[in-house]
């Protein structure tokens, strides 16, 4: 039976194997900046069979205009069996009260099938276009 819960201390060396498993290796090269990242998120919620953790979301933001999905992983023998909606389904729960609640993703049609499943939309809808810049000196 796999269950939600929100978690005020996550160790590095308890979701690690998460972002291994899907090859993020933005954080997996760099597991100290993970570390950093973690206690400074504004809430992770992990999802667990048994005692095993199968899944994260991690939100930052201020919470109540802005908050912005910053991962979501399941692991891979994991996904497909409702749990990354029931983490995001959580977060958004929690904070129905914000204005916007954003995400970026890979342009997949499996990722933006998921997220319109619950209710996303792309940034086009409303006439807005998404950007970013990347220290690129790091």
């Amino acid at each position: 039976m796999i269950s939600v819960r929100k978690q005020d201390v996550v160790k590095l060396e308890d979701v690690l194997h998460l972002y291994q498993a899907v090859g993020w290796t933005n954080y997996t090269n760099q597991p100290q900046m993970l570390e950093q990242v973690l206690p400074h998120s504004l809430v992770v919620y992990l999802a667990f069979d048994g005692e095993k953790i199968v899944g994260l979301i991690r939100l930052v933001g201020d919470g109540f205009s802005s908050v912005f999905v910053q991962d979501l992983i399941v692991l891979p023998t994991y996904q497909r069996q409702g749990i990354g909606s029931a983490l995001m389904k959580q977060a958004l729960g929690d904070f129905k009260g914000a204005y916007q609640v954003q995400l970026v993703t890979e342009q997949t049609e499996k990722n933006v099938g998921f997220y319109r499943s619950i209710g996303f939309e792309t940034l086009s809808t409303y006439d807005c276009i998404g950007m970013i810049w990347i220290n690129r000196e790091k």
